[in-house]
């Protein structure tokens, strides 16, 4: 079944009616990260050395490891959990897709098995792309939900819409701002477009939205990525800080700030080989044109070989946090500070 709402999600957790099988795809990071906590702490109730198995997607899949962590049963708890992170099903050869279509018919009652996807965005408008074919199997073997947000364009439209109806007005600029700060989400949008109204009625600024609206999760990480680029180390490790404060999983955090290193090396790419702006979006699953633009101008500040390593590093970060001992903020912490020496070292 496919769910386009991750409140239908949250319900199914509730009532104990989740399928074994379970996709999150959608480039809400965020949203998608935190469902994925919440099926984890329903699913893996006890003894998570044990019952929790993860696998990178972005890597060649040990297919053999994969089907004894779904077929195995769950040590002294109800259940156990499998999960591949951010799979890119078009790299999948065709032995090993057909292998996980059919692991994905056996998954017994006392496994979760989850996948998700959101490096790459499934393209349902256009024939054969790997991705929405994927999307829509899981669909028919279990359960998929979508993390989706509306347009910057049409959330900024949305924005301006209300500003007027409520008196003020708001630039295009300032008004993809907000949806950015709002993380795109319809209700907040609006009751923060509002708000910032009734206080500045002849037109909303940058300097307005900075001082009244609290920015999500994932705006804050984006921020993070500005201080790292800004090479303010001091604001960086306080913007983590406040983000683990806010109870913002360490994880959660690393997976953001990956994306916009992936942006940045998807836009320094791309400029590198000639390819116009739109044509460059288009050929990465329709990114939005800010995330674009902003990615585009962050990329000027490193070569190729640099934004490389970077990901490289966070790759590897990644990889500790979920599946060594070590505490996943001091990797977090350890792994910026490396950004900065390196990017001090290429100075």
């Amino acid at each position: 079944m496919k769910l386009d709402d991750p409140r239908q999600l949250d319900a199914m957790i509730k009532n104990g009616s989740l399928p074994s099988l379970v996709l999150l795809w959608g480039e809400d990071a965020s949203g998608l990260s935190k469902a994925l906590d919440k099926l984890e702490k329903s699913a893996v109730t006890a003894f998570p050395d044990f019952n929790l198995r993860r696998f990178d997607g972005r890597f060649p899949l040990d297919m053999d490891a994969l089907a004894d962590a779904v077929r195995s049963l769950p040590m002294m708890a109800p259940r156990r959990m499998a999960v591949i992170d951010d799979l890119d099903p078009g790299k999948l050869k065709g032995g090993d897709l057909e292998k996980l279509r059919q692991l994905m018919e056996e998954v017994p009652e006392e496994t979760l098995f989850v996948i998700t996807i959101f490096t790459v965005q499934p393209d349902f408008k256009r024939k054969g792309d790997k991705a929405a074919a994927f999307v829509d199997l899981c669909a028919q073997k279990g359960a998929a939900c979508g993390f989706q947000k509306p347009s910057p364009a049409a959330a900024a439209q949305g924005i301006a819409m209300v500003a007027r109806r409520a008196g003020s007005s708001i630039g295009q600029e300032e008004a993809r701002m907000l949806a950015e700060y709002c993380g795109r989400d319809p209700l907040r949008m609006g009751a923060e477009t509002r708000k910032l109204a009734a206080h500045s009625p002849g037109g909303i600024t940058r300097e307005d939205i900075e001082a009244l609206v609290t920015p999500v999760t994932e705006a804050r990480v984006y921020d993070l990525a500005g201080r790292i680029l800004a090479r303010d180390y001091t604001a960086a490790l306080g913007t983590i800080h406040d983000l683990i404060f806010l109870r913002e999983s360490p994880v959660s955090i690393l997976t953001v700030l990956t994306m916009s290193f992936v942006d940045m090396y998807r836009a320094a790419a791309a400029r590198k080989a000639g390819i116009p702006d739109g044509e460059a979006r288009k050929a990465l699953g329709g990114m939005n044109a800010y995330r674009y633009d902003q990615a585009v101008k962050n990329q000027q500040r490193f070569t190729l070989p640099a934004l490389e390593a970077i990901l490289e590093l966070l790759a590897d970060a990644d990889r500790r946090c979920k599946s060594t001992g070590i505490d996943p903020q001091t990797v977090l912490e350890t792994t910026v500070a490396e950004i900065f020496r390196r990017m001090d070292g290429a100075a």
